[in-house]
């Protein structure tokens, strides 16, 4: 069975520490007090660059680890003497600890002898000093002319003498000009090795009509300008090219629906220079995109107008005997109603990803709300085709898959000895579902995507929520476009998400929140609460039967935002095929992880600014590290020097401007420079000198 790819709960599994040699801790007790035998000893654990040690002492009785630091992980020995393994995670470390050089806390160990029957509790002190990267970065420009052009400056203040370019009326006068002004410097120098100390002004050629001299005096600037073959005598003043070439920044275009604050994804991707390029440039483009899911609420006020109906196309295609709204096939692909139902609506959900409507509408109920959220097609002409292949339950099969590709793509499928065939074909399909099966059992649905994919179609399909390298199907199929999940890291920027599963079949990747409810580092509020790291988008509650709102995790809404992404390209007209579209998104992607295309990211995170030619909002400069495992990280600024304390482990630190506004710096297209680093207890402190970009 294919099931939905939303988010489980994930963690990670902890490694056993591999035992080292005991070290030797000093005992917090004076040398003089006396002993007392059989206690779990007090003594002070100083990690600093190491990462495992291994605590034992004579000890018979019962004992236990209470507390730890949550960067500390811990092993128990097997035997009856005290056998403690401790191993150091400084990625575990809170943001704040992220902050400091070293870490510090507590292990407490409760215990009870055999021997003496006498009980406790023992704390060690614990220190662990973190890696970490530095060094200096170019000055900002804060004042000036505008920091986005080539432009002349004021000269400054003159002294008594000053270089300046005379430009003469012809070639000659400018040579004969040049040689009175070499013959004067020769006579005022006592030799010709002094020339360049003389008050004399020496001139140089420069062009084809102008000479460069130097140290020219107020009154020779007169008399120069009195000559009948010279044009003009200006200061050399100085150009500057500042912090990068573009046109004059364009002001942000970003709705007031009510819970756009909580779609921290559209922000990350860039959308307000989308939407800012949508209102001048026209996407006039009609696309449809598949999606083909659990169905739709039609009902849904957010998503009127944008949903295809059966006269267009629109089908269920979930045969009677598994039907759970007694039709079996036909065009109605609502996600039904039934009684005890509780789940939400996860086609619905992906559709508002990418189309949900701007501004107000009326509200369907008391409280409820009369704008909600924005998909990210805005003004385009982006129609959601809903092909309904899930069942309530979230489960599908390889049949009714394989018979909505087909059908989205325009080709005649046969079903209950019925033939139907969609009247208006999809340029792109969405597939947010997914499961773990060998390639033989998948071939059906990977020989459905080469067959659509010949016809011009892109298939963008969820890569899986398993955590693992295990292939999901069909996003390993060969003519998929596989999509991992990013989430927001705890500095704000892009990060893999810990449920996202990593095989070399992932492509590209896009924001689907953390997969889990205590990851809130967006920074917005719902209701006065911190929003998760989840994807806001249009919903249904079942139980009031009513139209609603929901932060959902999983690659299922990672994928829906590639395919938005891919609609708009066409729209615009940037691109006009799959192959080109395709080709454009992994140029444009924005590299995380491992330099160049990894098993996590693919070739990065999708970048709708470069890849629709957007105009540029911003112009701050920043840093951010990115880990080849997936995690990003940012650094402590002070004045043009920085400084980054981090695990151990291989990184890419990325200084660079943000033309887009989401807070990710040197991006495709935006001014960067990267430099490649490792850390560990060989490195511990990496200087990476002077960077410009």
């Amino acid at each position: 069975m294919l099931a939905l790819l939303l988010s489980p709960l994930v963690s990670c599994a902890s490694q056993s520490p591999k035992p080292i040699s005991d070290p030797v801790l000093p005992d917090s007790a004076p040398a003089s007090a006396p002993v007392v035998t059989d206690q779990v000893t007090r003594r002070q654990v100083n990690f600093a660059y190491l990462s495992d040690q291994r605590i034992t002492q004579a000890f018979s009785g019962e004992w236990k680890v209470v507390k730890t630091p949550v960067w500390v992980q811990y092993t128990r020995g097997s035997g009856d003497v005290f056998d403690l393994s401790l191993r150091a995670v400084r990625g575990n470390a809170d943001f704040q600890a992220l902050t400091q050089p070293s870490l510090t806390g507590e292990i407490v160990i409760a215990w009870k002898s055999k021997e003496n029957g006498q009980s406790g509790q023992t704390s060690w002190p614990v220190s662990l000093n973190m890696y970490q990267v530095s060094g200096t970065t170019a000055p900002h420009q804060t004042s000036g002319p505008d920091a986005r052009s080539e432009t002349w400056t004021p000269p400054a203040a003159q002294s008594s003498t000053q270089d300046y370019i005379v430009t003469y009326k012809t070639r000659a006068a400018r040579d004969t000009g040049v040689l009175a002004y070499t013959r004067q410097a020769l006579r005022a120098a006592p030799s010709v090795l002094s020339i360049q100390v003389s008050a004399a002004p020496p001139a140089d050629p420069l062009g084809a009509r102008s000479a460069m001299v130097h140290g020219l005096s107020q009154a020779d600037v007169g008399a120069t300008r009195r000559d009948p073959d010279v044009l003009s005598v200006e200061p050399n003043a100085e150009l500057h090219l500042q912090s990068n070439e573009m046109s004059p920044l364009q002001a942000p275009l970003e709705p007031s629906d009510q819970y756009y604050p909580n779609q921290w994804a559209m922000r990350l991707l860039g959308y307000p220079a989308v939407w800012r390029d949508m209102a001048t440039t026209p996407y006039q483009h009609p696309v449809v995109v598949a999606v083909l899911d659990t169905g739709v609420r039609y009902d849904h006020p957010d998503l009127a107008g944008v949903l295809l109906r059966g006269v267009d196309g629109a089908i269920d295609l979930i045969p009677r005997e598994k039907s759970d709204d007694d039709n079996g096939v036909d065009s109605d692909p609502t996600d039904p109603s039934f009684l005890g139902r509780t789940m939400g609506s996860h086609g619905t959900h992906v559709a508002g990803i990418i189309a949900a409507r701007w501004g107000t509408f009326t509200p369907p109920c008391a409280g409820c709300s009369s704008s909600g959220v924005v998909g990210a097609s805005y003004t385009a002409p982006v129609k959601i085709l809903p092909i309904r292949i899930i069942d309530a339950t979230g489960t599908t099969t390889i049949a009714e898959t394989v018979n909505g590709i087909r059908y989205a793509a325009g080709l005649p499928i046969t079903v209950g000895g019925s033939t139907f065939t969609n009247s208006t074909p999809a340029q792109i399909l969405n597939l947010s579902l997914g499961s773990l099966m060998s390639a033989e059992t998948a071939a059906p649905l990977c020989d459905a995507i080469a067959e659509v994919r010949k016809k011009g179609v892109l298939a963008f399909v969820a890569a899986g929520n398993f955590g693992t390298s295990t292939v999901n199907y069909p996003a390993g199929c060969p003519d998929a476009v596989a999509v991992a999940s990013v989430t927001l890291s705890k500095s704000g920027a892009p990060e893999h998400s810990s449920f996202s599963s990593a095989y070399p079949q992932v492509q590209l990747s896009a924001p689907g929140g953390a997969g889990s409810s205590s990851a809130a580092f967006n920074g917005s509020l719902l209701n006065g609460t911190p929003f998760p790291d989840d994807i806001m988008s249009t919903n249904w509650d079942y139980s009031k039967n009513l139209p609603n709102y929901s932060g959902m995790s999983g690659t299922s809404q990672a994928t829906p935002q590639v395919a938005a992404l891919a609609a708009l390209m066409l729209s615009k007209g940037v691109t006009t095929n799959a192959e080109d579209t395709l080709a454009r998104l992994d140029a444009t992607a924005t590299d995380l992880g491992q330099p160049g295309r990894d098993n996590q990211f693919g070739y990065g995170m999708i970048d709708p600014v470069a890849a629709l030619g957007a105009p540029a909002i911003s112009a701050h400069e920043g840093i951010q590290v990115y880990a080849d495992d997936g995690h990003t990280y940012g650094a402590l600024m002070n004045g043009n020097t920085f400084v980054s304390y981090l695990p151990e482990g291989s990184y890419t630190l990325v200084y660079g401007t943000d033309t887009n506004g989401n807070s990710t710096y040197g991006e495709k297209g935006e001014a960067h420079t990267a430099k490649r680093f490792v850390l560990g207890l060989e490195n511990p402190d990496v200087k990476l000198g002077f960077l410009n970009h």
